[in-house]
């Protein structure tokens, strides 16, 4: 499905990003923790997809995608537009619903950098797919079912597509962690790993 030499790059990958962030000293205020939290769900869950993958855990990787995506809109927005008060919830209220996905991006694409609505093209572009492949829905049931009975039938180019998707989520959270420290020479890092990467 994806060759060795792919999942190479993209194990190589989880870990150049893991380490550039690691041990990175980060402002220690509630503002930075949730937001910085956020960012470190979403590469864990580019790392499990990646590792997912490898395993040929094709229906588990598809439905991580989503969540990762949201991880890092909700740590982009708690950074940049939560009030004082929202993120006290994040902290302390389990049962807490923070607004949802349409009006975090909305709040977000209002700020410096992301005024060219990127996050919503990727969210309006794939949203009904991610959330097929998260709540088992007909998408992921069809790509359970061949002519021979029930087992995975996901084609190569599908998942090179998550794959990507998720090296891209999993780049824009340290650059989002980049951004809670200040570091912005690792943020250009990152940027030309992903165009070096492509």
């Amino acid at each position: 499905m994806v060759t060795p030499e792919r999942i190479r790059e993209a194990g190589e990958f989880v870990e150049w990003l893991r380490q550039s962030v690691h041990e990175q000293s980060l402002p220690a205020n509630d503002r930075v923790r949730t937001a910085g939290s956020c960012y470190a769900i979403a590469q864990d869950h580019h790392h499990a997809i990646v590792f997912l993958i490898e395993n040929r855990l094709y229906a588990s990787s598809f439905a991580l995608m989503r969540l990762a995506f949201e991880a890092y809109v909700r740590g982009i927005w708690i950074f940049l537009c939560a009030t004082d008060t929202q993120i006290h919830k994040f902290l302390t209220k389990p049962n807490w619903e923070p607004p949802k996905i349409n009006d975090l991006l909305s709040d977000v694409e209002k700020t410096h950098g992301f005024e060219d609505k990127i996050l919503s093209f990727l969210k309006n572009h794939s949203w009904k797919a991610l959330c097929s492949y998260t709540h088992t829905g007909g998408l992921h049931i069809q790509r359970w079912n061949t002519s021979g009975g029930i087992e995975p039938n996901y084609l190569p180019a599908e998942v090179e597509s998550i794959l990507r998707l998720s090296e891209l989520v999993g780049a824009m959270s340290v650059i989002g962690i980049a951004e809670l420290c200040n570091k912005d020479e690792l943020a250009f890092q990152v940027l030309n790993k992903i165009q070096e990467f492509n």
